[in-house]
């Protein structure tokens, strides 16, 4: 399989999960598995409490979140490595402001509520229960919250794939 052959496997794997399952963040993760083997299960499981905008709390994308932590797994150094030398944190510190920015730039913010506001016309409080109740009754939302899924995994599996030819 080719490098966009992967690219377009993982964000379907992806879109396939937040369809199934409604977890943007979780979803993200089961996609990028599909082409990188060093995400672990636990950390697919970890996820869950990254939605929603990490933890239901409003806050940032739980999809952009899960897309970083790949990026985070692929190049950032180990933490014995970068206490012996710090210099090798900028490397990781490089790609993680790419990530931001790319989706930044697809997405326009990294924030679950302004994301919300451009894909359905308002922001939900998803702590609270009759405004969760409301987003979940809102027809095709999964598939409105699978734009900033797609977005977060394309991103996310272009820079770990980058290096392949």
């Amino acid at each position: 399989m080719d490098k966009q052959h992967k690219i377009d496997h993982a964000v379907q794997k992806a879109r396939e999960a937040i369809i199934r399952d409604d977890i943007c963040a979780r979803s993200v993760l089961i996609g990028l598995q599909e082409i990188y083997d060093e995400i672990p299960d636990e950390m697919v499981t970890a996820s869950l409490s990254l939605a929603g905008g990490t933890g239901s709390a409003s806050g940032s994308c739980g999809a952009y979140c899960c897309g970083l932590l790949a990026v985070g797994l692929k190049y950032n150094a180990p933490l014995e490595e970068e206490l012996r030398n710090p210099a090798v944190k900028q490397r990781g510190a490089a790609k993680y402001r790419e990530y931001r920015d790319r989706f930044m730039k697809e997405m326009g913010t990294v924030l679950c509520p302004k994301i919300q506001e451009k894909l359905f016309g308002r922001a939900y409080d998803l702590i609270d229960n009759e405004d969760h109740e409301a987003f979940l009754s809102v027809p095709g939302h999964q598939e409105k919250c699978a734009e900033a899924v797609a977005a977060a995994t394309r991103i996310a599996a272009e820079m770990i794939l980058e290096d392949e030819n």
